[in-house]
């Protein structure tokens, strides 16, 4: 299913025999994680306080243990889309639905036009500081 939806569907990729499929989940499966990367033990205590805090609010929409909802958002960006898992988030660069946000810090605290502003995560009010304390959490995801 996720095959078909997202290789073959979304990205018009050719479909795949059950066999293809299999193949590809035990490539996928045999992947080591990547390390998890370095951060400052403090400011991700610090980080984590803000994305649970209901002044910022990230976890509203990022919640659980894949930090996403299965619900379709408008987060400002002019669509509704589906929050993004935040389970390695600080692999997946670039961010937003269209790859608008370089950075993770672009997407805590970047180009309204891009990220959404506060109606995508309420950050306008946080020092720089903060953001950083925000994205060293997030890194650890």
């Amino acid at each position: 299913t996720l095959i078909e939806e997202g290789f073959v569907r979304r990205m018009s990729g050719p479909s795949l025999s059950r066999a293809d499929i299999a193949d590809l989940a035990s490539w996928i499966g045999a992947l080591d994680a990547p390390p998890r990367p370095r951060v400052d033990a403090a400011a991700v205590a610090r980080g984590r306080a803000l994305f649970e805090s209901p002044e910022v609010g990230c976890d509203v929409c990022h919640f659980g243990p894949t930090g996403t909802t299965r619900e379709s958002l408008d987060v400002g960006t002019g669509a509704a889309f589906q929050p993004a898992v935040l389970v390695g988030v600080a692999y997946r660069a670039p961010y937003m639905h269209d790859g608008c946000a370089p950075t993770l810090r672009d997407v805590v605290a970047g180009d309204p036009a891009c990220n959404g502003g506060d109606a995508h995560v309420r950050t306008s009010h946080l020092s720089s500081s903060e953001v950083d304390d925000l994205v060293a959490f997030l890194r650890t995801r």
